[in-house]
């Protein structure tokens, strides 16, 4: 069968937008590509199922069809499966769950794409690292890389090192989130060095900055904060975050567009401030579509309540401490969700504009 396995190196590379892009591109050109995670980390609930969440989102962001879905998912690890196949390890029983869900796929499909789950070692703990899996399922490789070039190429070469120990065909790295400004730098110097190790290099992605951004409503689902209110904007978009613990004049000079503002809830002055920006012209496009994070358990007195709920900012309630909040939203990432449709038609975009898919499929001619 004609399998693609899609690896990467490290976590948040991107492996999971090069999947859905090429998926995307691959029906374009006419294909009916398959999909499986076989072995999944981060599992939902999805119809009574357990499904790792990137299966959740090719099954309902690309209306994927399948008779029973948990064939997409076959494996999805619980808390304590790590500990408990330790003690009783079984890897005929695990990988016969695999070879069962692939079997269905296989006979749909004449071209499947099999995501792994981080890098060629991820897994090993319990008998199926990516490399062991890419070997069950039959399967080339697509490395997925971050941008940069030396760290990346020790990765690179890393991960290369176990899928050859299980005699897996490498079709060639990928690299995603790649610099604008050292795009073309980049590019030539990791393409002669992969040559070097006798590696294709399958294309590089730019960084989108699009691809990165998250909602209030997101921040609000996942940490379990009160919409307190603006509930009419919570889909707005984020794209930095200022903690709001200083004077509004110092405050004022790191809002950006579509800042989220982080202030203790009696910091009336802050408030103000942002309730003000939501109405001054200058302000209005960038400020308006961002939002407010009030900490400390600290309601606002009614009259200024009152003032934030005309505004329509989305403002988020908590009982944390500002310190609390604001180290969550540090590098904070979420993943592309089914209804993340912008984010969706973009990963097309990107495989089709900077990935040789062509080659891709030459090697299964």
């Amino acid at each position: 069968m004609n399998n693609i396995y899609i690896a990467a190196t490290l976590k948040d590379c991107g492996k999971t937008s090069v999947t859905l892009g090429l998926m995307q591109q691959l029906r374009e050109i006419g294909h009916n590509p398959g999909y499986i995670k076989p072995v999944g980390q981060q599992y939902i609930e999805h119809n009574g199922q357990k499904l790792d969440e990137d299966a959740v989102l090719i099954l309902d962001g690309l209306g994927f069809q399948i008779d029973n879905p948990k064939d997409m998912s076959p494996i999805a690890i619980e808390r304590g499966f790590t500990k408990k196949y330790i003690n009783h390890p079984d890897p005929t029983r695990l990988e016969n769950k695999i070879h069962n869900a692939f079997s269905k796929l296989n006979g749909n499909h004449e071209l499947n794409l099999v995501e792994g789950t981080g890098h060629a070692g991820v897994g090993s703990c319990f008998g199926l690292s990516n490399a062991r899996v890419a070997e069950l399922t039959d399967s080339k490789v697509i490395i997925v890389a971050p941008g940069g070039i030396g760290k990346m190429l020790d990765e690179v070469s890393l991960s290369l090192s176990l899928f050859r120990e299980h005699n897996v065909e490498i079709l060639g790295v990928i690299q995603n989130k790649v610099r604008q400004d050292k795009y073309e730098k980049v590019v030539e110097t990791v393409t002669k060095a992969l040559d070097n190790m006798g590696i294709k290099f399958l294309g590089a992605i730019p960084y989108y900055k699009m691809l990165t951004q998250y909602t209030i409503e997101q921040i609000a689902q996942t940490f379990n904060y009160e919409i307190l209110c603006g509930g009419c904007a919570v889909r707005n978009k984020i794209d930095s975050v200022v903690v709001a613990a200083m004077e509004p004049e110092n405050v004022l000079r790191h809002i950006r567009p579509r800042s989220l503002i982080i202030t203790p809830g009696d910091r009336m002055d802050n408030i103000l401030l942002a309730i003000s920006l939501s109405k001054t012209k200058t302000y209005h496009d960038s400020f308006c579509t961002g939002g407010l994070i009030l900490t400390g358990g600290l309601m606002p007195h009614d009259e200024i309540l009152n003032l934030l709920v005309a505004s329509e900012i989305p403002v988020l309630f908590t009982q944390e401490e500002t310190y609390t909040v604001s180290a969550r939203m540090k590098d904070l990432l979420f993943k592309i969700r089914p209804n993340d449709t912008d984010k969706i038609k973009k990963t097309h975009q990107m495989v089709k504009e900077h990935v040789d898919v062509d080659y891709i499929l030459s090697k299964f001619n």
